[in-house]
């Protein structure tokens, strides 16, 4: 039995890998996870071309532009939150 000044418990729900502080899903979150791993596909495949005598010059240009987009998006929105939060007050 529950009386009116007693608040029920709600159950806390945890939260997942790619969801946002809200409980949202986050696809940014998703992109940045889905860079890293090509990035550490690429970097090996340059690592292993690079032992059998093929110099891939490319292959390093390709890992460090999939490494800034895993990192650079979500600062950038991280930054542009937190703008907005302190102008909302």
């Amino acid at each position: 039995m529950v009386l009116e000044n007693q608040q029920v418990e709600q159950p806390v729900k945890k939260k997942r890998f790619f969801e946002d502080d809200r409980g949202n899903n986050s696809s940014i979150r998703l992109m940045s996870f889905v860079a890293l791993l090509a990035s550490i596909i690429f970097g090996l495949l340059t690592i292993l071309f690079e032992r059998e005598g093929i110099t891939p010059a490319g292959g390093i240009y390709i890992t460090f532009g999939f490494l800034l987009a895993a990192f650079a998006p979500k600062t950038v929105q991280k930054f542009a939150e937190n703008q907005l939060e302190k102008y909302k007050r």
